[in-house]
């Protein structure tokens, strides 16, 4: 069948942005460069500023520009270094520029392929060329932006780009939004022209309509409401909603649902932009310490009116700060320092950046192994039956599960699941019951499973009584409190103090209170100057401070319990407390990277929801296991409240 020649192209307002916008942003940008130009000019001339008789009435403007405090430069060679903030800019101007203008291509569709708009030209794509389209859509299913990925070497290195920002996938692709003429129309046309061409042509593959590959950036665009979703009734009028089944005796796939996946590669983008801004304004910092010529331009100049540097930069105003720094005053920023923190601040955010992204990752049960794929789409990776080294299972209630699949070969990140989980350091992925296909894909593993774990000298793979005490307070706090206590009344011996038994018991409390101090240590470590060795001795102190909170919470709860009457409990107290705190950790993780990143107010908001949440912890333990009520639950809840808020201030004094 010949398809008639169509030529989809935007409406005329929308085009006009895409061309004007970009042209007002490098007239700016060039005319900042040019202006920054002519004064270094007229400070390399000695000479006031002034322009010829017919453009005398701009000297107010000149004056004004002029006027503009900065470094006057007296030789080329201190000029260079003014000039190089602004031609930054611009480069990045121009860069934006061509981005945006060639973001929203006109496009000619035909019974033998596209043609796509690039710089005023156009570039030929035949339909078997085309090989994915991922669809962002809002919330109400009306406006979509799709990216249609075509073979490498197709189209032009520019086109990588969009690619890039769309999903952090380096490959060609291009642009289609739903204001494009008869995009419906276009859609369809791509759609069953691939088809055609992969049923004429052997080894071709049709093109994929792939909704759960979506672009958080384009969602946010398209509004905040789409992260939430979009509508099944609005993307059943596009025709555009397709499900992914799975094929009977093939592999399983398994993914989590759009939104969940939206969220947490939202929240990984945003944190890693946090990271890399952190990143770069240590080196920004070390340059405007190191070279003087800088310190003229944006952003080197705010350094001039901040605390700290403002001094050290005024005592130094034509030669760069020694590299190591002033070293008759203690606490001066030191430029090699700045290198060291900026370093070290990579190391210790990556990865928890890399943990958070592969939280929800895509699943497919095959015949040789688990294939694992991250949140945003990466290669993925393969894991054999052979290599799988525990299967653990936490049944929060009859609909909701979390289970732990174990493997030696997997990312190092992977092992903060595990962690997380029950304190062991093996790598795992976390498969929660959320994910569609997942009793299928649970019963696969099993069956998978279940033969290797029949070997001789095999260790126990499955673990269905392994439970995660900390993902069941998560979601369940009163039930896994429950049942806390009462595997801790089975056990008559938890009504005494055994040194062995509460050292086990304690460890949650030994990891918990290494967080404040982490803290501490952190903030000391990503400095503007190097630390002393007192900060050695602060951390300490602050761990054990944090650590007390264990035996004086559950000292305090027996002997109150023994001033009502009761006392029957005798020490479970000692026993249950660690582990009913492990929720804590999650809001203290998130603190952990805020300061990682620099922000460390956040940091202390975190920290804050950490102490709530042990309060609500806390009355739930004490009303499970001696039936307090009333102000005996209250009083109960605020002593780690109290004793955190102690910590607190400690630290900020510190």
């Amino acid at each position: 069948m010949r398809v008639p020649e169509i030529y989809h192209r935007y409406p005329r307002l929308t085009s006009s942005i895409t061309a004007w916008l970009p042209a007002l942003l490098l007239v700016v940008s060039v005319a900042y460069l040019g202006i920054q130009i002519l004064r270094g000019m007229w400070d390399l001339a000695g000479q006031a500023p002034r322009l010829p008789g017919f453009a005398q009435a701009l000297d107010p403007l000149l004056a004004l520009l002029d006027g503009q405090p900065r470094l006057r430069a007296t030789t080329i060679y201190e000029l260079a270094p003014n000039l190089l903030g602004p031609l930054l800019w611009a480069g990045l101007a121009l860069f934006v520029a061509l981005y945006l203008r060639n973001a929203l291509p006109s496009i000619r569709s035909s019974h033998v392929g596209l043609l796509v708009e690039f710089a005023g030209s156009w570039l030929p794509l035949r339909w078997e060329e085309l090989r994915l389209l991922r669809v962002t859509q809002d919330a109400a299913g009306e406006r979509f932006i799709i990216l249609a990925e075509v073979q490498p070497g197709r189209l032009t290195t520019w086109h990588r780009f969009y690619g890039l920002l769309y999903g952090l996938r380096w490959h060609p692709g291009f642009l289609i939004s739903s204001q494009i003429g008869q995009a419906e129309q276009l859609i369809q046309t791509i759609i069953t022209q691939s088809e055609r061409a992969a049923r004429a042509i052997d080894g071709v593959q049709a093109v994929q309509l792939r909704e759960d590959l979506r672009s958080p950036l384009f969602q946010l665009l398209l509004g905040p409401t789409a992260l939430l979703g979009s509508s099944a009734k609005g993307a059943e009028q596009r025709g555009t909603s397709i499900s992914i089944p799975s094929i009977e005796g093939g592999p399983i796939k398994a993914t989590y649902a759009p939104r969940l996946k939206a969220i947490v590669s939202s929240l990984t983008l945003l944190l890693g932009l946090a990271l890399l801004l952190s990143y770069l304004s240590y080196w920004v910092r070390f340059l405007a310490l190191s070279v003087p010529g800088v310190r003229s331009t944006w952003p080197f100049s705010s350094l001039l009116t901040t605390p700290g540097y403002a001094d050290l930069l005024n005592a130094y105003p034509d030669q760069a700060v020694p590299f190591m720094g002033v070293a008759t005053v203690v606490g001066l920023p030191a430029p090699w320092w700045h290198l060291i923190a900026a370093h070290l601040m990579l190391l210790l955010g990556l990865p928890l950046l890399l943990w958070l992204r592969q939280l929800m990752p895509s699943m497919e049960a095959r015949d040789e192994g688990m294939f694992v794929r991250g949140t945003l789409g990466d290669r993925g990776r393969l894991i054999p039956w052979q290599q799988v080294t525990a299967f653990k299972a936490t049944e929060i209630d009859e609909e909701r599960q979390v289970v732990l699949l174990q493997a030696a070969r997997m990312p190092a990140a992977t092992r903060i699941n595990s962690l997380l989980y029950d304190g062991s350091s093996t790598p795992g992925v976390f498969i929660a019951s959320q994910i569609n296909n997942f009793e299928p894909l649970l019963g696969e593993a099993l069956n998978q499973l279940a033969p290797i774990e029949a070997t001789e000298g095999q260790a126990p793979i499955l673990q269905q009584e392994a439970r995660s005490w900390l993902i069941w307070l998560l979601f369940d706090r009163k039930a896994a409190l429950y049942a806390l206590v009462n595997e801790a009344r089975a056990e008559m011996e938890t009504q005494t103090l055994e040194a062995k038994r509460v050292l086990r018991s304690g460890k949650p409390s030994l990891f918990l209170a290494l967080f404040p101090a982490l803290l501490l240590l952190v903030g000391g470590l990503l400095a503007v100057s190097p630390p002393g060795a007192g900060l050695l001795f602060a951390f300490l102190f602050l761990w054990l401070f944090a650590l007390l909170e264990w035996p004086m919470v559950s000292q305090l709860s027996m002997l109150l319990d023994q001033k009502t009457d009761g006392g029957y409990e005798g020490a479970r107290a000692y026993y249950l407390y660690p582990q009913s705190q492990l929720p804590r950790i999650l809001p203290l993780l998130a603190a952990l990277y805020f300061q990682i990143i620099g922000l460390p107010l956040l940091a202390i908001l975190a920290w804050i929801g950490a102490i709530v949440w042990a309060y609500f912890l806390t009355v739930d333990l004490c009303t499970t296991l001696y039936d307090w009520k009333g102000s005996q639950a209250i009083l109960g809840g605020l002593m780690p409240v109290v004793w955190q808020m102690l910590l607190l201030v400690a630290f900020l004094l510190l």
